[in-house]
């Protein structure tokens, strides 16, 4: 035993200095913070269950991303409470939603900065109703379905007081656009505000029509890329980074569509033909629509009218208590910045 004392001391010096070396390695991995994978920083994107949002999987999925030097990680948010609680948290870096949604959150003390427009929508938002409701006037009294702090609600109340009216006029039903299309079809509810497919498929098994349409409203429904603050003061080259890489999905789609719907379509779950028919009522900003959106900051673009009336419409509404100054919540900065 004596003379296996020296091999077993040595054997136990080599595995305690490898054991050494193996945790000063992990702490130097571990050091590099949180959202590092292969050497690219790694950066939380949430968005909603929303096909328009289709370009962030595929610049995802075709590599743009990694290209940038950037390793995106896509999180699905369906509600506002649930937005808003991973947006306060710091879970997510950036969020895809409507400018609305962005006024709305400033005006709660949760202020994140749009950097660019990734759709908008052109048709797929609407409201549908049955045949005797014929104006937008008519809702008064009836029942309404619409989700609360999404679109729908922001698209509804716009409508509502354009024509003199407000939702103390009517029976409000707070629902997910699944749920108060499906409610449209039983008839449980008079008119539901939708975006598709459910708003093609509630009117067409409902037995409806569709009564106002965002294709008749434009500028008023685009979803944007906003990223908060703490991203937005440290890293704004990678922020750039990512609008960029969002702008060569968007390109890539125009010169491959097909490619690219059957990319995007089963995050959906439709296949590509039926997302290439639900597009039809959207519209993919590519970067001349975002320059001409966007403006300037010495000549700003109408999303700064749309975030000026979306302050208006929360306030009237009393869901925020000030208003929010469209130059709080959007910058041109990266769009003006952006690759030709």
């Amino acid at each position: 035993m004596d003379l296996h004392l020296p091999f077993m001391k040595s054997r136990l010096q080599h595995l305690a200095t490898a054991l050494v070396c193996l945790l000063i390695v992990s702490a130097l991995v571990s050091s590099t913070g949180c959202g590092q994978k292969s050497g690219l920083r790694t950066y939380k994107i949430g968005l909603g269950p929303f096909v328009g949002f289709g370009p962030l999987y595929l610049a995802r999925d075709k590599g743009f991303f990694k290209d940038a030097g950037i390793d995106a990680e896509l999180v699905v948010l369906t509600g506002l409470a649930e937005r808003n609680s991973a947006l306060k948290a710091g879970r997510i870096d950036a969020l895809a939603a409507p400018v609305d949604y962005f006024v709305l959150s400033a005006g709660n003390n949760l202020k994140a900065t749009i950097a660019m427009a990734i759709d908008e929508s052109n048709g797929a938002d609407g409201i549908v109703a049955n045949a005797s409701i014929k104006t937008i006037a008519d809702l008064r009294g009836k029942t309404v379905a619409f989700q609360r702090g999404l679109p729908s609600e922001f698209f509804l109340r716009a409508l509502l007081q354009q024509n003199g009216l407000s939702l103390k006029d009517i029976k409000p039903v707070d629902m997910e656009t699944a749920q108060g299309g499906a409610a449209f079809i039983s008839k449980q509810v008079d008119a539901a505000v939708l975006w598709d497919p459910w708003l093609t498929k509630a009117s067409q098994q409902g037995k409806g029509h569709i009564l106002a349409s965002s294709k008749d409203y434009p500028n008023l429904i685009v979803d944007c890329l906003g990223f908060n603050q703490h991203v937005l003061a440290s890293s704004p080259q990678d922020v750039q980074a990512i609008v960029n890489a969002v702008l060569k999905a968007i390109d890539y789609w125009k010169a491959h569509p097909d490619e690219a719907n059957a990319i995007m379509a089963p995050y959906f779950q439709v296949d590509a033909a039926k997302y290439a028919q639900i597009l039809e009522g959207i519209n993919f900003c590519d970067l001349a629509r975002n320059r001409k959106y966007f403006g300037t900051q010495a000549g700003p673009g109408p999303i700064f009218k749309v975030a000026e009336r979306a302050s208006a419409i929360w306030l009237d509404a009393k869901v925020i208590t000030q208003p929010v100054k469209p130059q709080d919540v959007i910058s041109t900065d990266f769009i003006v910045n952006a690759k030709e």
